[in-house]
């Protein structure tokens, strides 16, 4: 394989190593001062006119580091197609061995000492902490309703088995960094019948419809009347139904619940019916309730 080649397969990146079996030093010098190859990190360059992007800029410290070490955290996150926070996109993370010390511009290293078989995947080809792996590193460091989403998304594109992260909090022991307490409440809204603490009532009940033989909702769909919207979380338009939850957002204030009021009476003037459901609510009860408004599956 030719240099060409070996760099288009890793983002126009070309390392010392592959590039000595090729060239001599000299040429290498000549090369760098002509622009056709620049320097991008210890040991990596750039073939001159590759585009710069994120991924690049990851796929460089990996090569440079070497099987030393992985991406992980919120480079991972990234890596597995998630969106990381405003106040966490800063700095590319990777961990490794306790041992090993990265000093590196713009590197955030985190050090592990256990990895296990199903910790590490690839993905565009670089080694990183799996979704299972990365939830677990991140938990300490956000609330279950900013996790939740993170776990949510990593769910809904099936790139995250529940039952996996499952197994692997039931067999955690605290370490820095963790929230054992955080990822059990996560768990809680996702998996029926897990039992550690809070979760999220509108994930709860998505879970519930999904498997109690209840038709489908349209989730957060919105209504107008006249110049006044809203958008309701789960809505039956053809019934004129939608549920409302105590939980599935923020009451904490008198606004908060004028405007839910307003809400209400809109819907129920145009002829919608609310269905009330609570925390406290069984799920028997829940879905009980929903077939008897006439939303069972036909």
């Amino acid at each position: 394989m030719g240099l060409e080649d070996w760099a288009e397969k890793r983002d126009g990146l070309l390392t010392t190593r592959v590039v000595r079996t090729s060239v001599s030093s000299r040429q290498v010098v000549r090369r760098k001062q002509a622009g056709i190859w620049r320097q991008v990190r210890r040991g990596v360059m750039a073939v001159g006119g590759s585009p710069r992007s994120w991924q690049q800029e990851v796929r460089a410290v990996l090569l440079s580091c070497g099987l030393a070490v992985v991406a992980s955290y919120w480079t991972a996150v990234r890596l597995h197609g998630g969106t990381v926070p405003k106040d966490r996109a800063e700095g590319i993370h990777v961990s490794g061995s306790p041992y090993r010390m990265v000093r590196m511009a713009g590197v955030v290293q985190h050090r592990s000492g256990t990895f296990i078989d199903d910790d590490l995947v690839k993905r565009a080809g670089m080694r990183c902490t799996s979704t299972v792996r990365t939830v677990i590193d991140i938990s300490g460091a956000l609330s279950v309703n900013e996790l939740g989403k993170i776990v949510d998304d990593f769910l809904r594109r099936k790139v995250m088995n529940p039952d996996d992260l499952r197994a692997r909090v039931s067999a955690m022991r605290p370490a820095p960094g963790r929230s054992i307490k955080t990822l059990r409440a996560v768990l809680a809204a996702r998996i029926p019948g897990y039992e550690a603490g809070d979760s999220h009532l509108e994930t709860r009940i998505a879970l519930l419809i999904a498997g109690g033989r209840i038709g489908q909702p349209i989730h957060q769909f919105r209504i107008a009347f006249g110049s006044i919207r809203y958008r309701l979380d789960f809505a039956y338009p053809e019934q004129k139904v939608y549920l409302e939850g105590n939980g599935f957002g923020c009451h904490s204030i008198a606004s908060d619940l004028d405007n839910d009021a307003r809400r209400q009476n809109h819907m129920v003037i145009d002829g919608w019916r609310p269905v009330e459901l609570t925390w406290r609510m069984t799920d028997a009860e829940i879905l009980t309730t929903l077939r008897a408004v006439g939303l069972a599956a036909a």
